[in-house]
């Protein structure tokens, strides 16, 4: 036979295992369930994917727009919204992962984050400073509609109920860090619209809150820094059975809780303090602490957390990804890599 076509047929059948184990690896992912997180890698905040048990990571080539580490995706796992802050202030952008087109959801001279897409795919609930206190918000997925969900006490990361017609999220109230007078850190539900608030717990230092899929139980992360370190609980939604996930000890910070589809494992972010500022000493956040690494704990309470990876270089929030995510055909846009050989900046 010609070597020509012995080389053609040689490509064809690499391209043909190459595309066979792509497509493997996608469906143990939509199996097993994946994790999306952002970080930097050259200097360029991006998305990855990694698979929740073997650690198959994929890049996800986006746009040029400068990420924060908040995102969230829809339910049909085709759009992601993110804290965009490439164009001087900090917005929120939602970008189809199919064309990788872009568009601002949130286009105001203000600082905002935290977005969170409701399980009915309608809005998405996001924090703001425009009144002077960081307040939480809903608006249409189109960009139209937005209203003002809170208007008292700082109030910061949302999260909805399965059912879309809660949100739960961390409040604090009474307090003024700029005057170092202390406020109380509280656990709140509300509805959708904003109405029949009704706080679960009083906590210290709040980080983060998440809804589990079946609706009967709430994760959350608080904790004394100096003291037991903050640490992963998760209660019943109605405020009973609070218990304690992990144990990561003083000078240690677990946050920003979410639940696996299934409902059987919490993910969530891990870092370290490395050096607490002297007396008027103020030191940049990755001077304070390690880098960040994302864990998973069984949500029952028994059993070890497993590191999924480290080495992140944001404030990584880990996000499952919607099974419907994986496309049936591999997609030419991402590719396998080891996370060890791209953190190497």
């Amino acid at each position: 036979m010609d070597t020509k076509y012995i080389r053609i047929y040689v490509m064809l059948g690499i391209a043909l295992l190459l595309n066979s184990s792509l497509l493997t690896k996608n469906a143990q992912a939509a199996r097993d369930g994946a994790l999306s997180f952002i970080s930097k890698h050259e200097g360029k905040a991006e998305l990855y994917l990694i698979d929740s048990t073997d650690r198959n990571l994929q890049k996800l080539k986006t746009n040029e727009a400068k990420k924060g580490s908040g995102h969230t995706w829809s339910p049909n796992g085709r759009f992601f919204a993110y804290v965009s802050r490439d164009i001087g202030k900090t917005t929120i952008h939602v970008m189809d992962i199919r064309n990788k087109k872009s568009r601002p959801l949130i286009d105001h001279l203000s600082l905002n984050g935290s977005p969170t897409w409701s399980p009915n795919g309608r809005w998405i609930a996001f924090v703001s400073d425009r009144t002077g206190e960081w307040q939480i918000y809903r608006i249409d997925v189109d960009g139209s509609n937005l209203k003002q969900l809170t208007n008292r006490g700082d109030n910061r990361r949302p999260a909805w109920s399965p059912d879309s017609q809660w949100i739960v999220y961390d409040s604090y109230q009474g307090g003024n860090h700029d005057a170092g007078v202390h406020g109380r850190n509280f656990l709140y539900i509300m509805t959708a619209n904003g109405d029949r608030s009704k706080r679960l717990i009083e906590g210290i230092n709040l980080s983060g809150c998440a809804w589990s899929p079946d609706g009967k139980q709430i994760a959350f992360a608080a904790g004394r820094m100096h003291i037991d370190g903050m640490n992963i609980f998760v209660i019943d939604a109605d405020g009973n059975n609070r218990q304690q996930l992990t144990d990561v000890g003083k000078d240690a910070w677990a946050g920003y809780p979410t639940w696996s589809p299934d409902g059987t494992r919490i993910a969530y972010s891990f870092k370290e303090v490395v050096r607490w500022p002297g007396p008027g000493e103020r030191l940049p956040v990755d001077e304070v602490f390690s880098d960040g690494t994302i864990y998973i704990v069984n949500a029952v309470g028994n059993g070890a957390s497993i590191e999924i990876i480290s080495g992140l270089s944001l404030d990584a929030t880990p996000e499952w990804v919607p099974e419907n995510f994986f496309p049936v055909a591999p997609s030419t846009e991402t590719h396998i890599t080891l996370w060890g050989r791209l953190k190497q900046y």
